[in-house]
């Protein structure tokens, strides 16, 4: 479907702008979430907290995030996306703005919280938002470009932590990037929401008969019906298996490789950040644009071409994740840990398209919004403390050793899911053909 045929607002050059926008709020997205990781050993001090509290305030954010990410999800199935995404930035920007204003752990723990419940609003809506702007043939490309804003932005916001806080103190680092997000919400607002399946070819006539979808309510489905529909889906569920284990070990290792680097490997604070910075924004942007450009030549030759990527970014990083822990030698373990981000963020811009494409249209926002739950029930919403508490216990280090064999894990999961894409993949689109709206 051309969308400058179509609707004029929605033209080639509109929908680079609407992803611009995306990208940015992505990125603040990701740097008010990730800024209290650069902090984390001057709140420590500060509020003279163990491993195991400074875990949880880790955690803290996925709180109201799990919560609110399925019902906000299915609000992005049928609300205007523009709309809920802008509250959403506006709630999260002024959460992050009254984290510099807290005094205690109990207040630290509550704003940090309220950061999730306006990012949960985001993610699932603007993936869908991204996809229906862009041809499907461009989908994992476009996709990347939208999540290369997660390392880049993760990395900005541990640097902005531990540079402004190392200078003026935590307080201020927050204070510093909260209120950007209230101009990102306006321009979030004034954006055009395309017609959801913008970007699915033209369905051809079919032949009668009903389908798993028509026999759905057309007049909005229950969640518990979303549901069932997205786990007969072989392909999610593989995904969903995947994403939370390498959200356990992501989530685990954006938290405390900071405080690894100044505690185990020795370094400052400022260059413990510093490093962490460059290596996950370069490493990280490279990888997930990467993984767009090969997994969308791969998926040309095969519809497991994603997969494939996905699967083989794991079993490289693993290694090299392992050799990072074990090695002293910073020219040794710092070119290690370039690798190691490189190959697994290979993930993270295709994933989303890999979903895109066995889910209906209709349908896209609610599967990441329940795609999102699980991998954090599953995974970084408890990795950070449970990191913490085996430190406590044991050591950083043991601790840490634990993340690369679930990332190995990860990529045999990836590889059997790609043996079963194709026939689901195939399925969208007879069902699309059959009946191109489910109504809600």
């Amino acid at each position: 479907m051309n969308l400058s045929r179509n609707l004029p607002s929605l033209s080639p050059a509109y929908a680079r702008y609407a992803l611009t926008v995306l990208f940015a709020v992505n990125l603040f997205n990701y740097i008010d979430r990730q800024i209290v990781f650069g902090v984390f050993p001057l709140i420590q001090t500060d509020l003279a907290l163990s491993d195991s509290a400074l875990g949880l305030l880790g955690s803290a954010f996925m709180v109201l995030y799990m919560l609110a990410s399925v019902p906000l999800g299915m609000a992005g199935d049928r609300w205007a996306r523009n709309k809920l995404i802008a509250l959403g930035v506006a709630v999260w920007g002024a959460a992050t703005f009254l984290s510099g204003l807290a005094r205690s752990f109990g207040q630290l723990f509550v704003t940090r919280a309220l950061v999730g419940i306006g990012e949960a609003s985001y993610g699932p809506t603007a993936t869908a938002m991204v996809s229906d702007y862009f041809p499907k043939r461009r989908r994992g490309f476009v996709n990347a470009l939208f999540t290369a804003a997660i390392p880049l932005g993760g990395a900005l916001g541990v640097a902005i932590g531990g540079n402004v806080g190392d200078r003026f103190g935590w307080r201020p680092a927050f204070l510093v990037v909260g209120l950007p997000s209230l101009l990102l919400a306006v321009l979030a607002w004034r954006l055009v929401d395309p017609p959801r399946g913008a970007s699915e070819p033209a369905p051809a006539a079919g032949p009668d008969g009903p389908t798993a979808l028509a026999v759905l309510p057309v007049a909005g489905w229950a969640l518990s019906q979303r549901i069932q529909w997205l786990f007969r889906i072989p392909t999610f569920v593989l995904v969903c298996a995947v994403g939370m284990l390498i959200a356990f070990a992501t989530g685990a290792f954006t938290a405390w490789l900071p405080t690894y680097l100044y505690r185990v490997k020795g370094l400052s604070l400022a260059t413990a950040t510093n490093w962490y910075g460059g290596i996950l924004s370069l490493g990280g942007c490279l990888g997930v644009l990467a993984g767009g450009v090969i997994g969308d030549a791969l998926v040309r030759r095969t519809p497991a071409g994603h997969l494939l990527t996905i699967a083989f970014g794991f079993l490289a990083s693993a290694p090299l994740g392992l050799l990072f822990l074990l090695h002293r030698a910073p020219q040794v373990y710092l070119p290690a840990l370039f690798g190691a981000v490189f190959f697994l963020v290979l993930y993270m811009g295709i994933v989303n398209a890999t979903i895109h494409n066995v889910v209906h249209p209709e349908l896209r926002a609610t599967a990441i919004a329940i795609f999102v739950l699980l991998i954090h029930l599953g995974g970084d919403a408890f990795s950070p403390a449970i990191v913490g508490l085996i430190s406590d216990r044991r050591s950083l280090q043991g601790a840490m050793l634990l993340l690369p064999v679930l990332v190995f894990f990860a990529g045999v999961i990836a590889l059997a899911a790609s043996g079963v894409v194709a026939a689901d993949a195939k399925r969208l689109e007879r069902d699309l053909v059959r009946r191109p709206a489910i109504g809600r």
